[in-house]
């Protein structure tokens, strides 16, 4: 498990606070107050963003020092934007739970209140993580296509306040409205064209609120887990989903899982890609690895980690 030798940041150190101010239905805003106070506690000299896109979390996060601490206060999909700004600048991500399903800081083990997770900055260790990379666009969690694709785009679009289950509402919106689909998979050039309802291509393995889709994801291995189900049954979906919870689906019917480093997919019919909940664009797309390219802080005992 590659980790970075000497002291942790902190002690008179630079951080950079980034908050979305539209994660969680002001969730992130609310608890960056609190953070921020935490984090002058904790010894940083602090400056506070208030970003207003992705695009501009990503910016920040490129331009702050090596070494130092970028902490984001956000969602799944703000949390990816800001790691692919601290890949390319060398800071240290701290992943805080701003948003509503937080899958990210629950698969790295963090705690979900972000200033409970700033108090136990002592007990992490500054671990080097791999980025999966979509089309180009690097993600921490998943990315998927098919009917879960469309159960995030349901869930992305409630106005009501169900926190983490708001993925369970665009899973029930989205049975109604899916169609067959043919996917063509290719896992390190190996390829399988099956009808199915999802591909999932996991790095951290967790998304929809607690969905362990691809459970043996590990973010140290240098290699993606790609999940994918095939033609099945409505209530074997439905039993897929609730078994996933605890990351126990995988010997269901119709349910097949593969390891590797480059994955390719297209379909019959014209599909969207999601990875960390957020929109990428349509098929086909592109899967890579990128090996320990992220610095992150985290618990030495995350059930993330090999």
């Amino acid at each position: 498990m590659p980790r970075q030798e000497g002291p942790l940041p902190g002690a008179g150190g630079d951080a950079l606070l980034l908050v979305s101010p539209s994660a969680g239905r002001g969730r992130a805003q609310r608890f960056a107050p609190a953070t921020a106070e935490a984090l002058r506690r904790a010894g940083f000299a602090l400056s506070i963003v208030v970003t207003g896109s992705l695009r501009e979390a990503t910016e920040q996060a490129r331009t702050a020092a090596p070494g130092s601490v970028v902490a984001a206060l956000g969602g799944d999909g703000f949390l990816g934007a800001v790691a692919a700004g601290a890949r390319d600048s060398g800071a240290v991500l701290l992943p805080l739970a701003g948003g509503r399903a937080n899958d990210a800081v629950r698969r790295l083990g963090l705690p979900l209140n972000p200033v409970r997770a700033v108090r136990a900055f002592p007990r992490y260790e500054v671990t080097e993580i791999d980025l999966g990379q979509v089309n180009g666009r690097p993600y921490l969690g998943v990315a998927h296509v098919g009917f879960d694709a469309l159960a995030n785009e349901y869930g992305n679009a409630a106005r009501i306040g169900l926190g983490p289950f708001v993925y369970l509402y665009g899973g029930l919106k989205a049975f109604r409205a899916w169609r067959g689909v043919t996917f063509t998979l290719s896992v390190d050039g190996s390829e399988r064209v099956f009808p199915g309802w999802f591909v999932a291509v996991g790095n951290g393995g967790q998304y929809g609120g607690g969905l362990r889709i691809c459970p043996r994801a590990k973010v140290d291995d240098g290699l993606l887990d790609v999940v994918s189900l095939g033609r099945s049954s409505f209530m074997t979906v439905v039993v897929t989903f609730l078994l996933s919870y605890r990351g126990r689906h995988l010997g269901q019917p119709g349910i097949a899982a593969a390891l590797g480093s480059s994955v390719r997919i297209t379909a019959d019919e014209p599909l969207d890609v999601y990875a960390d909940g957020e929109l990428v664009g349509p098929l086909p797309a592109v899967m890579t690895i990128a090996p320990r390219a992220l610095k992150v802080l985290m618990p030495a005992d995350s059930p993330a980690l090999h």
